[in-house]
């Protein structure tokens, strides 16, 4: 496995392919599973849910999302996992129905890292989408995390990118700024 660079928003250069329609990918593809698992180490290692193939430089319709695994403390402080991580291939990915209702919500991207503003997304969307090994699969109604990754992602492998979805840029603010003006407690 291998950590890629994730293109930027704000490199004319990196831009361009951020901005490219991907093309579907043809099934079966040996070389799928390593980039996969590239983008999974990528994704990881840069503290995402989701990433785009066109975010690694490459303009297919693949992309990944991992759900968070959730933990609940214990009486005695330590944690325990009660729902494990769950991580999604879409290959492919077709938005095929939407709520018909927006919620906003506020949304970074690794390709701007420490930038968030207000999105509007559906509140949920089904959508059809093949795996590794070409089978067709519908995830019905994935709403929450998982419903706006989905939009989120899928917005990328279109050439559309969160910025663009923003209906007012004053909520576009870089938190990295506001965590630094944050008054720092003295430590005794």
């Amino acid at each position: 496995m291998a950590i890629r660079r994730i293109l930027r928003i704000d490199d004319a250069e990196d831009r361009k392919i951020l901005k490219m329609q991907c093309r579907p990918v043809k099934l079966p593809d040996r070389n799928l599973k390593q980039l996969v698992a590239d983008m999974f180490e990528t994704m990881h290692a840069a503290n995402g849910v989701g990433l785009a193939a066109p975010q690694i430089g490459i303009p297919i319709q693949l992309c990944i999302i991992e759900i968070p695994p959730e933990y609940e403390e214990q009486p005695d402080g330590s944690l325990i996992e009660v729902n494990p991580a769950e991580p999604y291939v879409l290959i492919n990915p077709r938005i095929v129905k939407t709520s018909g209702e927006e919620i906003m919500r506020d949304e970074g991207c690794l390709s701007l890292p420490g930038w968030y503003g207000m999105v509007p997304r559906q509140t949920w969307v089904t959508v059809e989408f093949q795996d590794l090994s070409g089978k067709h699969h519908r995830l019905r109604r994935a709403d929450g995390l998982l419903g706006w990754a989905i939009q989120h992602e899928v917005d990328h492998l279109h050439g559309i990118l969160f910025t663009e979805r923003i209906r007012d840029l004053s909520t576009l603010r870089d938190i990295t700024k506001e965590r630094e003006a944050q008054p720092v407690e003295a430590k005794a």
